[in-house]
């Protein structure tokens, strides 16, 4: 079994980094959801491409309380969070570059 790109979160380890103010994107996914299987992929490219982007990923569907208070109205989605404050919620993966572009913010 291959190892996993990016560290998958639970509700703990979020609320863990948000009060600790650091700084991350979160890649909200559904098991059953293909665009979520196509987005992973471009998201490994992207890890691959730039390692130090601090890109975590969890199941929307265990984090219901982030969900809700960050208004996700569907996956994928990906939240970018600085320094424990959303600033950018992207729903569009439209490719790689486009995902780099909005991420290396993060480095």
């Amino acid at each position: 079994m291959k190892e996993p790109i990016m560290q998958e979160w639970n509700e703990q380890i979020i609320q863990r980094a948000v009060s600790e103010h650091q700084t991350f994107a979160l890649f909200f996914h559904t098991p059953l959801c293909g665009t979520c299987k196509l987005a992973r992929r471009m998201l490994e490219v992207l890890v691959q491409m730039e390692p130090a982007i601090p890109l975590k990923e969890c199941n929307a569907n265990y984090v219901p309380s982030f969900v809700q208070e960050w208004q996700i109205s569907s996956v994928p989605c990906i939240v970018v969070i600085e320094r424990g404050r959303v600033v950018r919620t992207l729903y569009a993966m439209n490719s790689v570059e486009y995902l780099l572009s909005e991420l290396r913010v993060l480095t």
